[in-house]
């Protein structure tokens, strides 16, 4: 996110502003460099995330010589734009009286830069003197592991546990069997946390679903994958599904080799494969050459949160199915079995009724937090639903129960451009239900 700070400082301090900075251009000059380098630096840190304190510090350092060039420049700039508000007799002014302040001004300015110039350049030097040489990303590769968790333990959810799918589901399954031999793809979009999982899984589990294909597969995608692990995961699924062993080392296999035993292995079969979580189109781009139409009547479903990779073509029949969120009457209904399960009659207390319906209400009917809410809630007494509402915000973050909300909602948020974060962020400045001009 702090490389949106540095951008601005390259292209528009450093550039349009260059009229401004005379008497400090070789410190600029010098700094202009590393600069450019910091804002790839924030790029990629921020794109992989970090995880050790080491590699945090690293980054924590980079972004504040960002701030202080940035706070340098604007005390320089302040100074000089005030000297010329006035017009011919502060001009006059500028040049005579104020003269000796100015160079003053200029040779401070031009010396707190070069402070930080060398403070920036000793940072590598302390990186190597402690072993850190470059950002992992473990975080990442950790908030992946979570996500694909997450998503196939849906396949394991029962019946009574879920609320509002019925009608959902026989639309998807009436797709999947409709008799069309050729090939059908069918997209099911939504954002984060609003039961596209779920509905999918509670499909693919379907008895009558599984008896009409010949073979299938799930996977879950999400944001960071590799193309040849996802090939042997489809490779795995399919023979698993018709209970055969795989006869070959698929870690040995590369690319071409993965797609040729996929391709000979779906030729004549009517396979159901579900694509979860998908990001991007590049995805779909490169695993279309190993799913052709055998014109058999085969199906792929893929969950999205992104328009573009819903409406992505990959041949033969599309559907595209944006699953509506919880009704008023559905959202309370899961409300009240995550949050009262141990209730004799399994209902809401009269005296909690009203913080309860608020705190579902805030949820807008998405059952990933009506279900993660409803769970924290469990078993609390009057004091602690009172302190936990009050404090929604803040346990949203720091409450370990509600972490599933919390890292679908930093999934989408991570996914912006870095330009945006900021402007995003910007945004949490105002009350809530505040108009923004």
């Amino acid at each position: 996110m702090e490389s949106a700070l540095v951008k601005f400082l390259i292209d528009v301090v450093l550039a349009t502003e260059a009229s401004l900075l005379w008497g400090v251009r070789d410190e600029i000059d010098n700094i202009r460099d590393e600069l450019i380098s910091m804002q790839f630096f924030l790029v990629d840190a921020d794109k992989k995330g970090t995880c050790k304190e080491g590699e945090t510090t690293w980054v924590a350092n980079v972004r504040d010589m960002a701030y202080e060039v940035e706070d340098v420049i604007d005390q320089f700039m302040y100074h000089i734009i005030s000297q010329r508000i006035g017009g011919r007799s502060a001009w006059f002014l500028h040049h005579t009286i104020y003269f000796p302040q100015n160079l003053w001004v200029r040779h401070q300015a031009a010396t707190k830069l070069q402070k930080i110039h060398k403070a920036i350049k000793a940072i590598p030097e302390l990186n190597q003197r402690y072993g850190v040489n470059h950002i992992e990303g473990t975080s990442s590769k950790d908030n992946h592991k979570w996500v694909v968790h997450h998503g196939e333990s849906s396949l394991f959810l029962k019946e009574d546990e879920l609320v509002g799918i019925e009608d959902k589901r026989q639309l998807v399954m009436d797709w999947l069997m409709d008799g069309e031999f050729h090939q059908t793809i069918i997209s099911i979009v939504r954002m984060g946390g609003s039961g596209k999982t779920t509905l999918v899984a509670n499909t693919y589990n379907n008895n009558d679903v599984k008896k009409y294909f010949d073979c299938c597969a799930w996977v879950t995608v999400s944001q960071a994958y590799e193309l040849e692990d996802l090939l042997r995961t489809l490779i795995k699924e399919f023979h698993k599904s018709r209970k055969e062993a795989i006869l070959v080392d698929l870690r040995l296999m590369n690319y071409r080799s993965l797609v040729e035993t996929l391709v000979n292995y779906l030729e004549k079969k009517t396979y159901l494969l579900v694509l979860d979580d998908v990001w991007d189109t590049n995805l779909l781009d490169e695993i279309k050459v190993s799913l052709r139409d055998s014109c058999l009547g085969s199906r792929i479903i893929i969950t999205t949160r992104k328009e573009d990779v819903a409406c992505y073509h990959l041949g033969g029949k599309h559907h595209v199915h944006h699953i509506q969120l919880l009704q008023e009457e559905e959202a309370w209904e899961l409300f009240c079995k995550k949050a009262f399960s141990s209730s004799p009659i399994g209902s809401c207390p009269p005296e909690l009724k009203s913080f309860a319906q608020e705190i579902v209400g805030k949820c807008e009917g998405l059952p990933l937090a009506i279900a993660a809410l409803g769970s924290l809630m469990y078993s609390k007494n009057m004091s602690e639903w009172n302190e936990i509402y009050n404090t929604l915000n803040w346990s949203l973050c720091n409450n370990p129960k509600l972490d599933a909300v919390k890292r679908i909602l930093l999934l989408r948020f991570n996914d912006f451009p870095y330009q945006l974060k900021h402007c995003f962020l910007y945004c949490s400045l105002f009350p809530e239900d505040y108009g923004i001009q």
